[in-house]
């Protein structure tokens, strides 16, 4: 099942134990130490912010913003549940000058879908001092500022501090990025309209102390607002971090914002509220995308994985459904009820729904043979009858998407961390599994490399050959296939940028079958690739650090795209048609490795 891999996927990284700020960064297990040859890093920028193709299908919400200058009315609710169509904050509760990043993959069991998390890049996804050789020094980085709000008046009552007005959220640290240490912090800054002064460092929470520590677990804040100073119209708060600004490092997740009257410390703790806490998984069984022409009816899912909590207090009664539906024409295709689970429980005590047709609905939907690429929405809906008082609705919808373009991908289209293979001598090989259903033809690859790094350093010294192999077996002499001419990974120092795509001199006709496609490199401390670390394919994610080669254990999926023609194969000639007013020439005859095609006015 997809989601024992995603379970399992977080269970082995608590296990494990980092130690990142580092110049050569390696990743070390617990209780797998001596392979330490592969590993993960922080990146050092925003794979998703950087490059064109992975921007969200729909990144509308900031184009409805409100401009008006009338303050907000309470209650303020905030969960971030645009996340999946929506990488910015939304403007309509949020000051413009956005750094934060909002996502579905960073966060470890988030409240609900989506969280904005503060880290050490900025709004483009670039470093705020690239230069910065101390990287274990902290800095301002992240802001996050509150649209104007009115705590003069709440309809027709004048507030006061003995209103009980509050302001609630849930922060975790770490969770799938990297550890913040002590010197780092998240910071929590409400605004006086009375003296138009902020009150800075209201309250803050510190990196861990240990910087191998794992934070999984999603932390309740409480702040009540008991000075008459903030009871005004034009009252803000603003949340923001200290982190080493060199890189994507020193992450902090926030969710769940609330800002209201009458709130209690103690009793004022859950929330009726169902959700679903990450993306479903793909509708097809191995791969999150691939080409139009490979696929046929057995790579279809037959059943994906959602993950849907309750955060209230008691057991729930929920329906989930979801719709498919052609995009962007809209055309319904297909929908699926999973009727009614009348025993919900709550998340703190019974985890992610397990209810079979919640938790893995059956995907019954037939794809009809593509003549080209093709995208499919899907809506995934929790609701129960006849309740309204649902906390935070919109989290009771969700987004996604299965596209077919002329490659193939095991992530999901984000990245969390780079992964590396290291070793000394260099000559280090990482290769991913794919499988062709029908002949094609391998045209490039496209590489996610980390996209800032020592930029000079890589553009002089960094270079690679894409390889394919069509066996590798751990302890067994592989089948190689072939390898292309030197290249250097393209880094990006400013963005949007299309994706990076390393075509092959001579295009590779490839038959059905299994094939080992990935690079050769000399680098001893590794080159840097996007590492998605939710969707979990590392049984298909090979690599060789010079004494052989070994599958992967470290849960996730590389960055690698195998890019397909997308018509019949190519053989890397051109063609000619003769006709009768042309003839031509083949020499020598015989010929034991080059021949000359002549015409009366070209030569091939």
């Amino acid at each position: 099942m997809k989601l024992d891999k995603k379970i399992n996927s977080v269970l082995k990284f608590s296990t494990f134990a980092w130690r990142f700020k580092a110049i050569a960064v390696c990743l070390l297990f617990t209780s797998l130490q001596t392979l330490a040859q592969e590993g993960i890093r922080p990146l050092s920028g925003n794979i998703n912010y950087i490059y064109k193709d992975l921007n969200k299908t729909e990144n509308t919400l900031n184009k409805t913003a409100n401009k008006s200058a009338v303050s907000l009315q309470l209650p303020f609710k905030e969960d971030f549940y645009y996340a999946p169509t929506q990488m910015f904050p939304d403007l309509s509760l949020w000051d413009s000058n956005l750094s934060t990043y909002v996502n579905t993959g960073h966060a470890i069991a988030p409240p609900s879908i989506g969280v904005a998390t503060f880290d050490g890049l900025n709004k483009y996804g670039y470093p705020y001092t690239p230069a910065l050789l101390n990287i274990s020094l902290s800095f301002p980085a992240d802001t996050l500022t509150s649209k104007p709000i009115n705590l003069l008046t709440v309809g027709a009552l004048t507030l006061q501090p003995t209103d009980s007005v509050a302001l609630t959220f849930y922060y975790e640290a770490r969770g799938f990025g990297d550890s913040p240490e002590l010197n780092d912090s998240l910071i929590l800054d409400l605004y006086n309209p009375t003296s138009a002064k902020w009150n800075n460092k209201v309250w803050y929470a510190r990196g861990n102390s240990n910087p191998n520590t794992n934070d999984t677990v999603f932390k309740r804040v409480f702040i009540m607002l008991d000075s008459a100073y903030y009871f005004k119209d034009g009252f803000q708060f603003r949340f923001r971090n200290t982190a080493s600004t060199a890189g994507d490092f020193d992450h902090f997740h926030l969710d769940y914002i609330y800002l209201d009257k009458n709130r209690k410390r103690i009793a004022d703790t859950a929330y009726d509220d169902i959700t679903i806490g990450y993306l479903p998984t793909p509708l097809l069984h191995q791969y999150a995308m691939m080409p139009w022409e490979q696929y046929v009816a057995g790579e279809k899912a037959t059943n994906t994985s959602v993950f849907i909590r309750n955060n209230g207090t008691y057991s729930l009664n929920i329906t989930y459904e979801n719709r498919l539906y052609d995009f962007p024409g809209g055309a319904l295709l297909n929908s699926y009820t999973g009727g009614a689970n009348p025993g919900l429980g709550i998340f703190k005590n019974n985890g992610w729904s397990n209810y079979a047709p919640h938790a893995h609905p059956a995907f019954n939907y037939t794809f009809a043979p593509f003549t080209d690429s093709a995208d499919f929405k899907i809506k995934h809906y929790l609701y129960r009858s006849g309740v309204s008082n649902d906390f935070f609705p919109n989290n009771d919808t969700v987004i996604q998407y299965q596209k077919f373009r002329n490659y193939y991908a095991y992530d999901d289209g984000s990245a969390e961390a780079a992964y590396y293979v290291s070793n000394v001598g260099g000559n280090i090989k990482i290769a991913q599994k794919f499988t062709l259903n029908i002949a094609d033809t391998l045209r490039s690859v496209r590489i996610y490399f980390d996209p800032i790094g020592s930029i000079a350093l890589a553009q002089s010294n960094y270079h690679f050959r894409l390889a394919i192999w069509n066996s590798i077996q751990p302890g067994v002499p592989p089948i190689y296939l072939d390898a292309d001419s030197l290249k250097t990974p393209i880094y990006y120092n400013n963005g949007f940028k299309p994706e990076p795509e390393y075509k092959l001199t001579i295009p590779q006709v490839l038959n059905a079958g299994n094939y080992y496609i990935g690079l050769i490199q000399k680098v001893a401390s590794g080159i840097g690739i996007g590492f998605d670390r939710n969707l979990n394919h590392m049984d298909n994610l090979y690599f060789d650090d010079g004494t052989g080669w070994s599958q992967s254990v470290i849960p996730g999926s590389l960055m690698l795209h195998p890019v397909f023609r997308v018509s019949k194969p190519y053989v890397g000639v051109k063609e000619f048609i003769a006709d009768k007013n042309n003839s031509f020439m083949v020499y020598p005859n015989p010929a034991n490795d080059q021949i000359t095609l002549s015409t009366g006015t070209d030569k091939k």
